[in-house]
């Protein structure tokens, strides 16, 4: 048995599937073998190494993300325990059709209503679904990319905002929370305009209402055109509406 069957296992173990190997052999050597059809020892032998695959995969994502709530389930992600949802949209959310169709999601609610942990929450299970994200502070991201563009060496500003632009799945945290200047504004309108014109998706949560940004985000006359920009292609997509029950 071992020799007729050592080929499969040397192309096993070249072509990386270790666990797949084991099972192989394993499954050969038991008395149930003869109860194995075809397909079902072909199942058997694949399922451990798929399932150690689509988790290092998810890991890594994860890792890849930076976010730092890796524990949010998209379970609680329901009305409940002092707070309310729309609880249609966020189903749809969940079936991550929205980046199929090049769309945004904007999270709303005042503070502590919950925001941040949406975001988390559908961080994990974009990257358990292979997309690639980043989760990211509002405040963070500008900082980084206003120093950046300071400096002398251009190159590695474009290569920065290049790389946030090309992202899947871009979350940010606390949108609008703190205003800018309008070479902030610049900045936050280009990354935005990029975003948009190659179809990536922008999940970002926020205490204001849209209509709201051109007071939070800049109260500078020479941003209110960018800010328009902004506000037109950030929310064309979903809204969720976190608000906290009565009883909380």
């Amino acid at each position: 048995m071992k020799n007729t069957n050592q080929d499969i296992l040397d192309m096993m173990d070249t072509l990386g599937l270790p666990l797949s190997a084991q099972k192989f052999n394993e499954i050969l050597n038991s008395p149930e073998l003869g109860n194995y059809s075809a397909v079902q020892f072909v199942r058997e032998i694949l399922v451990p190494q798929y399932l150690e695959t689509i988790n290092h995969r998810f890991e890594t994502n994860l890792r890849l993300s930076s976010l730092i709530n890796k524990g949010a389930l998209v379970e609680n992600l329901k009305t409940g325990n002092g707070r309310i949802y729309n609880d249609t949209t966020v189903e749809q959310i969940l079936t991550f059709r929205f980046a199929e169709q090049r769309q945004n999601v904007g999270v709303y609610g005042v503070t502590a209503a919950g925001k941040s942990y949406f975001l988390s929450a559908c961080c994990v299970e974009a990257c358990r679904l292979n997309f690639r994200c980043k989760f990211i502070d509002y405040c963070d991201l500008l900082d980084e990319l206003i120093v950046l563009n300071r400096q002398e060496d251009l190159n590695r500003y474009r290569k920065r905002i290049r790389y946030y632009a090309r992202i899947q799945l871009l979350f940010i945290d606390d949108f609008a929370i703190s205003r800018y200047s309008e070479e902030g504004i610049k900045i936050l309108y280009h990354l935005i305009k990029m975003r948009d014109d190659l179809g990536t998706s922008t999940l970002f949560s926020c205490q204001y209402a849209p209509d709201e940004w051109g007071k939070q985000i800049s109260d500078e006359e020479g941003c209110y055109g960018k800010l328009d920009g902004i506000r037109r292609r950030l929310t064309t997509g979903y809204t969720v509406l976190i608000e906290r029950s009565q009883t909380s």
